[in-house]
């Protein structure tokens, strides 16, 4: 069983709680009530436990375990839809209306947008009726279902008679399963124990990935032995504060990933306390950046009087809720129950209580030495942090899921990105190669005929992973998985012939052209059709069994696979005169599987454009984009524009909103930004929008953003644009 934390959360209302989690340290500690459990699991397990939870307490022949209920309940822009129909109102003003309302608008809110909106203000005068039904129904509930992980288990006894779940509360029959009437805060509220029964994607990836290395390098890793006896390992650490964290668990994003880097972490603490700071409300308070300037040494940090054991890890910033209500119990002379209810004030934002607790908390310090006006600022540290402070357990777990997968990518990286590919979106998968391709010596290669099937395969004594077959447009399970029974019943395929001869043996038509469609008959038969014939020559399917030295050759094999099915090429789909273009058919690989590599210094060394360029700005690849010391200097790149987004700011001098437009580069999964700002964005508002998909060729400055934490490209008012493909 994969457990990556158990999260601790407190209940209103005394509980009873099942003999597998009785623990009188719990409440005898000085809680007021237990806390429910929340635990995550591998996201392919969680059967098991469920399964195993109705085996341990359904003894017996009783029934003690059942899910939480839930209610979906009236909003009101439904409210007002349903209210109407009953009054006749028609679809069309009711429609109209509802557009104008804010999604998550309460009754006093619509008043209030009322008194902004003319049109709003006149439907409630003309409707009272309707408006008046409205607040009736607002929050009441609408549509019953199951809860999606809370799981109850039931006393064993009540009153001191054997008991089932039917003695504590109404329970009905839904799909199959139990499920109480009552939703999981009411179960709360009654006194008994509700477990999340999670479910975490990454455990299930890191155990595949662990899988693999046992399996090929005769290793016997498991999750508890990397994150117990590993956590000093050097490599790993130089790998995240390089800002190589794609798929790594809560570090993949840009804006933790830039600031890792600035922290460069030694050791798990600093995990634990990057991923408690890297929170929406750390990030306006200025604390992530404090931080880094502690821990640089640019500033020295200072400590409240009576703080520094519970705050010297996180240099006096309180990071996570123990510092704060450690500070509570020691500093201030709080209980442990006193110090639970301060926590829950904060968290709840209950004003009154926390007033009378501010009294006691300042009191408390001064008595033990601490002088008042220096009481008063802890307290109002103590308030902020509060409201954004991260428990450190739930940290500490993920930070120790995301050291494992980061230990597994330094160490073993052909295995992590095995299955990183093999699980990632296919927005995700250009990120992850150029990674990859930057730091190990795991490389991707085209996908072979003979060797691949419908997961990544890699070689493990080359580091080469084979492109998966699913991943090529329109090629499905079905289809991969017919190849593949073919090639195990009769040996590798041996050319473009041979392999057409086989798969399409029990099929007696010819093709007109690839997109000629089979019968259902046919698709059952054999769910391999023409089309996808020609994406798996473009792919590079058939490069290795046919020799193919370059990808114009595979122009050649389109003509001998179209030659057996009947047909010959088209001129509309290959054009004379791009057939020995060589981006041309890489352009082709990359948009129907996602893989290929384009020689942009070729385009633009035969291109036009180069001439007219010639002295104004100096040819770059993205990877030079991206060094220190390229920043403000004037660019040419030739790239393919994979993203073209607008987006609007507000000028600083007229106050006007302006538009501009962003422009996602790729140079072969190396990916930079282009931003052209409104004064060229207007003038070439045509050929910009039109640009996703194509080779370019274009000038443009080099810019440091603080926003993306890296080098972009921004065009300049004499910027040149030059549409290759």
């Amino acid at each position: 069983m994969k457990v990556t934390h158990i999260r601790i959360r407190k209940a209103d209302g005394p509980l009873t709680v099942m003999d597998a989690f009785v623990d009188k340290g719990l409440t005898e500690g000085g809680h007021a009530s237990l806390p429910d459990i929340d635990v995550d699991y591998a996201s392919d397990r969680r059967q098991e436990i469920k399964d195993y939870l109705e085996e341990r307490y359904n003894a017996d022949g009783r029934q003690r375990v059942f899910s939480a209920g839930t209610f979906t309940t009236m909003k009101l822009k439904a409210a007002l839809k349903d209210v109407a129909r009953v009054h006749r109102v028609p679809h069309s003003i009711v429609n109209y209306i509802t557009a104008m309302i804010d999604d998550g608008t309460d009754w006093t809110g619509l008043f209030r947008q009322a008194a902004f909106n003319r049109k709003l203000r006149d439907f409630i005068q003309t409707y009272p009726l309707v408006i008046e039904d409205v607040q009736g129904l607002l929050g009441q509930p609408k549509a019953a279902s199951i809860h999606a992980s809370a799981i109850v288990v039931t006393p064993d006894t009540r009153d001191g008679r054997p008991a089932e779940c039917f003695d504590f509360l109404p329970v009905r029959k839904m799909d199959g399963a139990l499920v109480s009437e009552f939703d999981g805060y009411s179960v709360d509220e009654i006194g008994l124990l509700k477990e999340d029964v999670l479910a975490t994607k990454e455990l299930a990836k890191l155990s595949a990935v662990i899988a693999l290395v046992n399996r090929n390098f005769g290793q016997e890793l498991t999750i508890g032995r990397i994150t117990q006896d590993m956590l000093e390992d050097g490599k790993t650490y130089r790998l995240l504060s390089d800002g190589n964290t794609q798929n790594v668990f809560q570090f993949s994003s840009p804006g933790i990933t830039r600031f890792i880097q600035d922290v460069q972490p030694e050791c798990i603490e600093d995990l634990i306390a990057i991923n408690a700071l890297y929170r929406p409300a750390t990030l306006d308070i200025g604390a992530t950046d404090d931080y880094v300037r502690f821990r640089r040494g640019e500033v020295a940090p200072v400590y409240n009087y009576g703080c520094y054991e519970a705050t010297k890890n996180t240099f006096g910033i309180m990071v996570y809720q123990e510092q704060f209500m450690s500070v509570a119990h020691t500093l201030g002379g709080f209980d442990l129950g006193k110090t639970d209810y301060l926590r829950k004030a904060i968290g709840k934002k209950k004003a009154d209580l926390m007033a009378t607790l501010k009294a006691d908390f300042i009191a408390g310090a001064v008595g033990n030495g601490c002088p008042d006006y220096e009481a008063e600022e802890i307290w109002h540290k103590i308030e902020v942090a509060g409201k954004y402070s991260f428990n450190r357990s739930h940290a500490a777990a993920y930070a120790l899921t995301a050291y494992c997968g980061a230990w597994l990518k330094a160490n073993y990286p052909s295995a992590f990105y095995t299955v990183a590919l093999q699980w990632a979106d296919d927005k995700e998968i250009p990120s992850l190669m150029a990674e990859m391709e930057r730091c190990s010596s795991a490389k991707i290669v085209p996908p072979d005929i003979n060797r691949s099937g419908t997961e990544f395969f890699t070689d493990y004594a080359t580091d080469e992973i084979f492109w998966s077959l699913t991943r090529i447009k329109q090629v499905g399970v079905k289809t991969v998985e017919y190849i593949v029974t073919e090639r195990d019943r009769g040996g590798a395929y041996t050319g473009i012939e041979n392999f057409i001869h086989r798969i399409f043996r029990y099929k007696l038509k010819k093709y007109s052209y690839w997109d000629d469609p089979d019968n259902a008959e046919e698709a059952v038969k054999v769910p391999v059709n023409a089309r996808h014939v020609k994406h798996m020559i473009l792919a590079g399917c058939f490069d290795r069994i046919e020799k193919v030295g370059a990808v114009t050759e595979r122009c050649a094999l389109l003509e001998r696979a179209a030659r057996e099915l009947g047909f010959s090429l088209s001129e509309k789909d290959f054009p004379q005169d791009m057939r020995g273009r060589h981006f041309f058919w890489s352009q082709q690989q990359i948009a129907v599987s996602g893989i290929g590599s384009i020689d942009y210094r070729r385009i633009f060394n035969n291109s036009e454009a180069r001439r007219q360029v010639k002295g104004k700005a100096s040819y770059l690849t993205l990877d030079e984009v991206a060094r220190d010391e390229n920043d403000g200097r004037r660019a040419t790149i030739c790239a393919t524009v994979v993203d073209v987004t607008e987006h609007t700011y507000k000028d600083r001098e007229t106050g006007s909103r302006k538009r501009f437009a962003k422009l996602t580069l790729s140079q072969n999964n190396r990916l930079a930004e282009c931003v052209c700002w409104n004064d060229y964005y207007m003038e070439h508002h045509t050929e910009i929008q039109s640009l996703k998909d194509r080779v370019v060729i274009l000038t443009a400055v080099i810019r440091y953003s603080d926003y993306n934490g890296c080098n972009t490209l921004q065009t300049y008012r004499n910027s040149l644009l030059f549409i290759q493909s």
